[in-house]
């Protein structure tokens, strides 16, 4: 890694945790050299098995960025070795499935050194290959919310809720805090989910979070259905995935001792993401019943567990064995705790009766094709199209925050 001299140390460290995705780093560093904000560098920090990457990071002749060959590392251990090599007064992570807007760097430092937030978050908009761009419904206004209060959505299980939390390609952090918290734990991310894990860590070592009412990112997307990483491989419960909870079999026993996610060896992504949370909630000997209660808690897991079935079996996937997992694990549950999950099951009864229909259709060649028209209209009229990426980055700046 090249050296320094203090003053010119940047004010932004942007992190790109990659692998084997050459084609997504190459638009994504193109963005970055695109905004009207220099004052940057980038840590390329490539664990893949092959050099397309190094191949892409050399048609970019630009000192900013600091490319970092980290070989077969897990997600978080990748994560931490670009975030431990920054040295700029703020991070963000950007993981290479995302996309920075144009001007989205000096709205931020424009924001900063109006406001000196530790941590700015924003919600993210969606592009969908081949050209579909749709914007995510933002807040009316920029606001700071309490950290405890989106700690409490997290455990809460619900997913939908977490944008204001601070994640990969979502959120602005204060150098000043991550070293805070790096020197109690070493690390930022931990456990096997970087993002989770960060986010967790990030909301106990500050107050509030400042969320922008202004959307500074995109998420691409392959297709309407498909997606990128290991989330998507484990909720279509492909090879890779069992690859991945094989690796992880040890790890998954160890956290089965956490009795707040009450069904075990992880059938839900959902169990995943809530063991990260309360390793980081243990290691930080913070207990969950400060931001929910333990009844709470496992009504939020029934339920959304059940909506998780219910949105993987639309996708195609038999949640069949899961289901029956699911019934089992809350039989055992006292009457009370049964008799709301029923009652919240009635909200869901149509989304479930569809999601089983077109898990039997899914096969149907004619269905098949019928639905994917119906998909392609549906864009032209809900969203922007747009020939490419680069397009979709020209059309859709982000304007001054102060203005």
């Amino acid at each position: 890694m090249r050296e320094r001299k203090k003053e010119s140390l940047p004010f932004f460290s942007i992190v790109i945790p990659t692998r084997d995705r050459s084609d997504l780093v190459s638009s994504l560093v193109w963005s970055l050299l695109e905004q009207n904000f220099s004052n940057f560098e980038i840590l390329l920090c490539d664990n893949s098995n092959n050099n397309l990457t190094q191949e892409v990071l050399s048609k970019f002749d630009d000192d900013r960025i600091v490319n970092i060959r980290t070989g077969n590392l897990g997600m978080s251990e990748n994560y931490n070795v670009g975030i431990n090599s920054a040295s700029g007064k703020y991070l963000m992570c950007i993981s290479d499935k995302g996309f920075l807007k144009q001007g989205a760097l000096s709205y931020l430092h424009e924001l900063i050194i109006a406001e000196n937030h530790q941590c700015i978050t924003w919600a993210l908009d969606n592009f969908v290959y081949p050209g579909h761009f749709f914007p995510s419904q933002s807040p009316e206004k920029s606001v700071s919310l309490d950290s405890s209060y989106i700690l409490k959505f997290m455990l809460g299980s619900d997913y939908r809720s977490y944008e204001p939390a601070p994640m990969h390609c979502t959120s602005c952090i204060s150098m000043d805090l991550v070293l805070a918290i790096r020197e109690k734990h070493q690390n930022l991310c931990q456990a096997q989910n970087p993002d989770y894990t960060m986010a967790a860590q990030i909301l106990l070592a500050t107050k509030t979070v400042y969320n922008l009412k202004d959307n500074l990112a995109i998420l691409r997307n392959v297709s309407s259905k498909d997606g990128y990483g290991m989330g998507h491989s484990l909720a279509m419960k492909t090879k890779e995935s069992q690859i991945f909870l094989k690796e992880h079999a040890a790890w998954i026993e160890h956290t089965n001792r956490f009795l707040d996610v009450p069904i075990k060896d992880c059938p839900f992504i959902i169990d995943l993401m809530l063991k990260d949370t309360y390793t980081v909630l243990e290691d930080n000997n913070v207990s969950p019943d400060i931001f929910l209660s333990k009844h709470e808690r496992l009504i939020a897991y029934y339920f959304f567990a059940y909506e998780e079935i219910i949105w993987r079996t639309a996708h195609g996937v038999d949640m069949r064995p899961e289901f029956n997992i699911w019934l089992e694990a809350l039989s055992q549950e006292n009457q009370e705790v049964i008799n709301e999950i029923n009652s919240r099951k009635k909200s869901l009864r149509v989304h479930f009766v569809t999601a089983k229909m077109k898990y039997l259709i899914k096969n149907n060649a004619l269905t098949i094709y019928l639905l994917e028209i119906y998909r392609s209209i549906r864009y032209r009229y809900s969203g922007k199209t747009y020939k490419n990426i680069e397009d979709c980055y020209n059309d859709n700046p982000v304007h001054s925050s102060l203005s």
